[in-house]
């Protein structure tokens, strides 16, 4: 079953690259089905503006072929402002309520009203907020002269044959308001769905680096428990190899010891390892004191053989362990120094504070840099590039300078080398946060 767990555990690298896609497909499939229902409903509301003016046109016409009057209540009750007929250049010939005297044709001439007699065109005058609707029509209708305006020569005729333009005027605001709604609704619901899309990868990323997470504590604390067992199993043969090596320098003569001094030195490099992975694997807090990091760099470089670069900086202290903080920086400067073997790697050390009372602490070289794909793995345990390298001392260094409230970044110097960057609260800043935490 841990075997199991740990399987499903493992985060695939490629996993994003089925994943996004995937979810982008699925966020332009619905975006494409707003954009279908949008253009849907207009469609229909367009054709529901020409059925309401057809028939509405229908119910006038059919009125007025009894009476102005009952036309005038037919066109009340329909929300017509007026009926007009007009000649086929536009011009107004007779009218019932308020309509234009000329209407350009040219704006309702299509070719599906002309090839179609019967059918008529309606449009929405934006300006207006009005429903124009235009018929090209040969109708005999019986007119009632009571309210009519009179042609130009004064002639009206019974029955009238109008050969021309029918033309009625109404409001327009309901569909133009269902409109708008419809054009609201689609941008919001676009909106929405832009929305849900990035939150989606957002919960697909934070998921994506909880497991990651999750998956590494899990194997750190695997290799914690494997690590203890062996440093206790090689503890104990390290202390009887050392006992042998004391006797063996008394009892051997002494033109002999100098053949125990690789014995000695391989025990020493063991006992060293098994010592830091101890520190790794208990509380990296230790004892904070106040820490003056010019006495601290000036002790560390008298232990190189190489120059070390360094101007001591004025208050600059900061609040940790003293042994920790040694064997930070001490590491940090030994990987430095050990960034390239044909050249001196120009270490350099620089120190500043920012306004929010953190100290940058920085240690340059000129070395040969990290290589591409290792930014990522540099502070994982037992990682790295050295033929000699334990690669346990930045692991280490990360855990004390974390249960410090700081932060420690490795990255690439402009110009080539590297940068390490260890970000840690001023000593009187932090003794503050202490103090507020004991309260």
């Amino acid at each position: 079953m841990r075997g199991n767990k740990s399987h499903w555990m493992i985060v695939d690298g490629r996993e994003p690259i089925f994943v996004i896609p995937s979810l982008s497909f699925a966020f332009l499939v619905l975006i494409g089905l707003v954009i279908f229902l949008t253009t849907a409903i207009m469609d229909r509301e367009e054709l529901r503006m020409q059925s309401e003016a057809e028939r509405s046109f229908n119910s006038v016409f059919l009125a007025l072929q009894d009476s102005s009057s009952k036309a005038m209540k037919t066109m009340q009750d329909e929300g017509i402002s007026g009926i007009g007929v007009y000649s086929s250049t536009g011009k107004k010939v007779l009218s019932l309520g308020n309509v234009p005297l000329t209407i350009p044709l040219e704006i309702f001439s299509n070719t599906s009203t002309k090839g179609n007699m019967e059918t008529g065109t309606a449009t929405y005058n934006t300006e207006s907020g009005m429903i124009e609707y235009i018929r090209y029509s040969r109708l005999t209708i019986l007119l009632d002269t009571g309210e009519l305006t009179l042609s130009e020569n004064g002639l009206l005729p019974s029955p009238i044959d109008f050969p021309d333009v029918l033309y009625i005027l109404f409001d327009g605001q309901q569909y133009h308001h269902r409109l708008v709604m419809v054009r609201i609704i689609s941008i919001v619901s676009t909106f929405i769905l832009i929305g849900l899309f990035l939150l989606v990868l957002r919960i697909y990323g934070n998921n994506r680096h909880y497991r990651e997470t999750l998956a590494k504590q899990e194997s750190l604390v695997n290799l914690g428990q494997a690590a203890r067992t062996l440093t206790h199993e090689i503890k104990n043969p390290l202390s009887a190899i050392t006992i042998q090596l004391a006797l063996l320098k008394k009892i051997l003569p002494k033109e002999n010891l100098s053949d125990l001094v690789l014995i000695e030195q391989e025990v020493l490099r063991l006992t060293q390892l098994t010592n830091k992975v101890s520190d790794f694997l208990r509380n990296p807090l230790g004892t904070p004191v106040t820490v003056d990091l010019n006495e601290l760099f000036t002790t560390l470089i008298r232990r190189f053989d190489k120059p070390i670069k360094f101007t001591c900086s004025e208050h600059a202290k900061i609040l940790i362990d003293v042994d920790r903080a040694r064997s930070v920086f001490e590491n940090l400067l030994k990987n430095a120094l050990e960034s390239c073997t044909d050249r001196d790697p120009q270490v350099e050390i620089d120190i500043f504070e920012d306004k929010k009372g953190y100290l940058h602490i920085f240690v340059l070289d000129r070395g040969d840099g990290i290589k591409a794909g290792d930014e990522k793995k540099i502070f994982d345990p037992f990682f790295t590039t050295k033929i000699h390298g334990s690669g346990i001392g930045l692991s280490i260094s990360s855990q004390f300078v974390k249960a410090r409230g700081g932060n420690i970044r490795l990255y690439a110097r402009e110009g080539g080398g590297t940068v390490a960057e260890v970000i840690l609260p001023h000593s009187i800043h932090s003794t503050k946060l202490l103090e507020e935490e004991t309260i």
